[in-house]
Order: structure tokens, then C-alpha cells, then sequence
């Protein structure tokens, strides 16, 4: 393990790079901005922050979080940025042609980077990710990696999973399973110790609520032959079966603390994923804030639950 020292320095070896490149290609680095996709990354942060937190509710003991432990979770954000930046760079070249119909504002769909310098950065993020997450810790190294080659498979050629619905949402699955261990590990405790209940809260109910970033791209999809949910069963029924799932999640942890009063949050909580999931126009932000909202919700219902 790091000592405090020498997290500083490492902290400060994944924010130089964003500094520099901001301040030498400044407009290229807006553009960069604009399509980050934070509530993403958060997503992927938030879900190791319930994994650090589920270690402590499980085995009863205190969340004192410390000055390396703050440092870490930091350090770990900008792994997840730089993995993510190489995800998205290349999902967008092999998604050119769905973004045209269902994204126009994505950089290489109006031209405002140059591809070189995209794929460029993109290899740099990738090896930034890989050598930061290595020296931080092993399973933060194989996490990162984890996200970086399932995303790969996900999106590019040839293997391309995302035009597969039996695939694509469960590999999204694995990515949020895998930093949930990773938060899991960060706490204190093993891979093989990760709860059974949890696992397949994950690998099941979440990684299947995880269509619902299908909806938006339901034409583009459907003239590149991507088979999702809503290009293969409708708009309509897709959203009902979200809303099933939905259903689900909601009961799954209500079952997992059995604590009657914890339905006065869950319930209007439920109501409103519905609502956001359901009102015209459509729009996934919202949503996505609300999917992450779920893990905080969780982090919150485990200290409740200590009390």
C-alpha cells in the first residue's frame, strides 16, 4: 500500500495530464468535454462507493473513512476518466454511422476533432488508466482493465456484442459487478466474500435495467443492424418491461433489509424512476442520474440500517 506521501504524488501524476492537455489544445479539449458522458463515470464511482460501504454493513463494523483511504477514491476517479475516455472515443468511431442518425452532436459526427489526435489521446487515456490503477493497488489495476476490454468487446469490431441483446446488457452487468468488488476489496474484504445476494442484484435486475440506455438510439440501432430491446419488441413494450424491472430492483431491496418503514423512500422513489422513465419527450440524463442515485440510496439505507 501507498503511503500518504506518495498517493499526493500519484494524485497528482492523473490530474496533470488533463491540466496540460486543457491548456496547450483548449478548444479541442471542450469538445473532448462535451461528450464525457460524467453520469457514466459516476456510475462506475458510485457503484465501488457501495461496494467500499456493503464490506462494512456485512461485517458490522464502523465506516471511518481516512486521509488515504479519500485519496485513493480520487485517484481511482481519474483511472475510471481516462478508461472512460478510451471507451467512449472508440465506441464513437465504430458508432459513426447510428450517431449521424441519433447523436449528432458527438464530436467525430461534426468534425470538430481531428481523428488522429482522438485515437492519439485515446491510446494515451487507455495507458494513463492502465499504469495510474496499477500503482494504486492490483484490484484496482484488474478492474480497469476489466471495464476497458469488456467495453471493447462491447462496442467494436469483431466482436461488436452490443448488436446481440443476450450479450450486451449482461457484459454492462459485469463492468458495475466488477467495481462493485473493487469497492468491496478497497474496504477490506475478498472478491470470494462478495455477498450472493448482491451478485445477482447486480448481474440480474441492474444489469437488465441497464436497457434503458437503448432508448434513445432505438433508430440509429435499427437501421446498423444493433439488436436491442427497443429495435426488436417496440418502444412501448420495452418500457414495460422496464418498468417490471424496475419493480423488481425496488423489491430486491426492500427484501434485503426487511425494514418496514424504509417503504415511505422507496416507494415515491419508485414512483418517480417510473415518471422519468415514461414522460415525452424522453430524455436518458435524468434517468441515469436516478440509476446512480439508486447505489447513493443504498449507501444511505446501510447507515439507516446501522442506526
Amino acid at each position: 500500500m501507498l503511503n500518504n506521501n506518495e498517493l499526493i504524488v500519484l494524485l497528482c501524476v492523473s490530474v496533470l495530464p488533463i491540466v496540460l492537455y486543457t491548456i496547450f489544445r483548449f478548444k479541442t479539449s471542450l469538445e473532448l468535454l462535451k461528450d464525457i458522458r460524467i453520469e457514466r463515470i459516476l456510475h462506475y464511482f458510485v457503484v465501488s462507493a457501495f461496494g467500499f460501504v456493503l464490506f462494512h454493513f456485512e461485517n458490522k463494523l464502523k465506516i471511518q473513512l481516512k486521509f488515504p483511504e479519500i485519496i485513493e477514491f480520487l485517484i481511482f476517479f481519474f483511472t475510471l476518466l481516462y478508461a472512460a475516455f478510451f471507451a467512449i472515443a472508440t465506441n464513437n468511431e465504430a458508432d459513426i454511422e447510428i450517431d449521424k442518425i441519433s447523436n449528432t452532436n458527438r464530436p467525430l459526427v461534426k468534425k470538430s476533432v481531428n481523428i488522429k489526435e482522438y485515437r492519439i489521446v485515446a491510446y494515451l487515456s487507455l495507458i494513463l488508466s492502465f499504469g495510474i490503477s496499477f500503482l494504486l493497488g492490483i484490484h484496482y489495476f484488474l478492474c480497469v482493465f476489466g471495464l476497458s476490454l469488456i467495453y471493447f468487446l462491447y462496442s467494436c469490431k469483431p466482436f461488436r456484442f452490443k448488436k446481440h441483446v443476450i450479450f450486451a446488457k449482461f457484459l454492462i452487468g459485469v463492468n458495475t459487478f466488477l467495481c462493485a468488488i473493487t469497492g468491496f476489496e478497497s474496504g477490506g474484504g475478498s472478491y470470494q466474500d462478495f455477498p450472493i445476494f448482491w451478485s445477482f442484484f447486480i448481474l440480474v435486475p441492474i444489469a437488465l435495467l441497464a436497457n434503458f440506455i437503448d432508448l434513445k438510439d432505438v433508430e440509429g440501432d435499427g437501421k446498423n443492424g444493433i439488436q436491442t430491446i427497443p429495435v426488436l419488441f417496440g418502444m412501448k413494450t420495452t418500457l414495460q418491461f422496464l418498468s417490471i424491472i424496475i419493480f423488481i430492483c425496488y423489491l430486491f431491496v426492500f427484501l434485503y433489509f426487511g425494514i418496514t418503514w424504509f417503504l415511505a423512500i422507496l416507494i415515491p422513489l419508485a414512483v418517480f424512476h417510473l415518471y422519468l422513465l415514461w414522460r415525452k419527450p424522453y430524455k436518458e440524463k435524468p434517468l441515469f442520474y436516478l440509476h446512480n442515485f439508486l447505489f447513493l440510496g443504498l449507501i444511505v439505507l446501510f447507515l439507516l440500517a446501522q442506526t
